[in-house]
């Protein structure tokens, strides 16, 4: 195996000092001319005299070629990246691969904008690190400061993404290279995971069905404090990153033998399909302290900066404007037919309960009985602007399908259905029926969105775990036997709903969206309801 791979790097390395698409005037096609005319390096190009095709014997050619050579003795590969295409940059990796780092992050979700990052993943080939939020993220700058290239897998739209806007003075390599598209021109597509099954890649036991969802979880359950769930999330992080050597070599290997048109090694595995082993341990040394250790790597973490939880009901609560009164608010997660019961939930001071209604009438009449404060209901409660109806047969279909607020919540990377997507049309108009009704009772009807409201409040949404779910809210500080028994889904986001009724009660929410569309309230990251 290791004499393969000194073959394979031997022939990556003959693809740069080969490179001529850095230089003014040459692409693909020219650089192919170069090479069948058997200007097969950059001293040869130098050599030769008049240069075919015309044009490139100018000085202006040769010094670039000239600098290249001078450059690559340095190692100098900023010189490189600012004169070589960014979709070439693979062809640095042989050259600087011992200043290369293998980049992963972990999560508590998807939007860049309300998530954090809960850990960092760096490897070289040599040495792992693991970076703890709330201990040494902030080590990160320091660590990535000796390196030329750092790798990822989709980092361009997720871990890069993540790691610019927390921490923006943030100095990364100047070359990044973004496997997601190198193994795409390769014809390997989706995600991680799926590419490392279709080239033979196994993972260890304890972490095989481990996704990102579960990432999610894993943190929320260490913040609970559950140790176990810490170093089942390390591991998962470690086998990211570590992986990512292999597929970049495994690239390079095949992108190198296509442009020098060699035979092609079978793509179907991949030759080094076991990434190195690094060992992970977390153990509890006592009631505040834990042991880390990954591979070389040994720390103590101190417990309680990670068990800080960012909101709790009863700080909430003395927020409101009269702290003696426990507000009542009813959450509604609606259904798009009465066929399939909502979610209904009563939030009183830390006390929920919840059931499953399927009317509007009967959703109206419950609510009624119980006289709350507020409404907030999860479902699309206005049209867009310079809509009349939700039919696609309607003139007012020029209009769109889509709300400000749903634009917003893309922006941050938040997952949100058009309100008049077919799908959502039946809800939406439900939504807005059933809001009249209440309205019409008197009642102050708010739009919610449970999804953004768990991502704020570091809650796992329902497709991560549902115990998870129900776990979150009973750490937020909510009682009662809703959050004692398999309450479904569909009460627990109902529940979500109420909470962010007590947040638009203290003030504490964004409203998201224009006054010609009204707006959808979420809740606020400020200092009022932290504990």
């Amino acid at each position: 195996m290791r004499a393969s791979m000194s073959v394979g790097m031997s022939l990556q390395k003959a693809i740069l000092p080969r490179t001529f698409l850095h230089a003014p005037g040459v692409g693909t096609k020219t650089e192919r001319i170069l090479w069948a005319a058997g200007v097969s390096s950059w001293k040869k190009f130098l050599r030769l005299s008049p240069i075919t095709p015309a044009g490139l014997g100018s000085s202006v050619v040769r010094r670039v070629i000239e600098q290249s050579i001078t450059e690559l003795k340095k190692k100098n590969i900023v010189f490189f990246a600012d004169h070589l295409p960014s979709q070439e940059w693979w062809r640095l990796y042989p050259h600087f691969r011992r200043k290369a780092v293998f980049l992963d992050i972990e999560t508590t979700g998807l939007s860049h904008y309300y998530d954090e990052i809960t850990l960092v993943g760096l490897y070289d080939g040599a040495r792992f690190n693991t970076l703890v939020a709330g201990h040494d993220l902030q080590r990160l700058s320091s660590i990535l400061e000796p390196y030329d290239i750092v790798v990822t897998f989709n980092g361009t739209q997720f871990d890069l993404k993540f790691l610019k806007e927390k921490y923006p003075s943030l100095r990364l390599p100047p070359v990044h290279l973004d496997l997601r598209y190198i193994l795409r021109r390769l014809g390997y597509s989706g995600g991680l995971k799926e590419i490392e099954r279709r080239l033979g890649v196994t993972r260890d036991r304890e972490i095989h069905d481990v996704d990102g969802l579960d990432a999610t979880v894993l943190w929320a359950r260490y913040l609970r404090g559950d140790i176990a769930a810490l170093e089942t999330l390390m591991r998962y992080n470690v086998a990211d990153a570590t992986i990512l050597q292999a597929l970049l070599h495994f690239s390079c290997q095949q992108l190198a033998s296509d442009l020098l048109r060699m035979r092609s090694s079978d793509r179907q595995r991949l030759p080094h399909a076991r990434s190195p082993r690094v060992s992970v341990r977390v153990s509890q040394i006592n009631g505040s302290q834990i042991a880390v250790s990954v591979g070389q790597e040994q720390r103590i973490l101190r417990v309680d900066q990670a068990n800080q939880r960012p909101f709790c009901v009863q700080r909430l609560l003395t927020q409101m404007p009269n702290p003696v009164k426990r507000p009542s608010v009813v959450g509604i997660d609606l259904r798009g037919s009465s066929a399939r019961a909502s979610g209904w939930a009563l939030l009183t001071g830390d006390i929920a309960e919840t059931k499953l209604i399927h009317t509007d009438e009967d959703l109206i009449r419950e609510t009624l009985l119980r006289e709350p404060d507020l409404v907030s209901i999860d479902a699309p409660l206005t049209l867009p602007k310079n809509r009349c109806c939700t039919s696609d047969t309607c003139a007012c279909r020029r209009h769109g399908i889509v709300r400000e607020c749903e634009r917003i919540l893309w922006r941050r990377g938040v997952r949100v259905y058009p309100s008049l997507l077919p799908s959502m049309q039946a809800l939406t108009s439900r939504g807005m029926q059933v809001a009249a009704g209440l309205r019409q009772l008197g009642f102050t009807v708010i739009e919610s969105y449970p999804g953004a409201a768990q991502d704020i409040m570091r809650i796992p949404r329902k497709k991560s775990s549902l115990d998870d779910l129900r776990r979150g809210l009973a750490a937020f500080g909510l009682k009662g036997p809703s959050l004692d028994r398999q309450t479904s889904h569909d009460e627990l986001d109902a529940i979500t709903s109420a909470i962010v009724g007590y947040f638009y009660l203290t003030g504490d929410v964004e409203s998201l969206g224009n006054e010609a569309e009204s707006y959808l309230i979420i809740p606020r990251l400020n200092s009022t309801s932290r504990s």
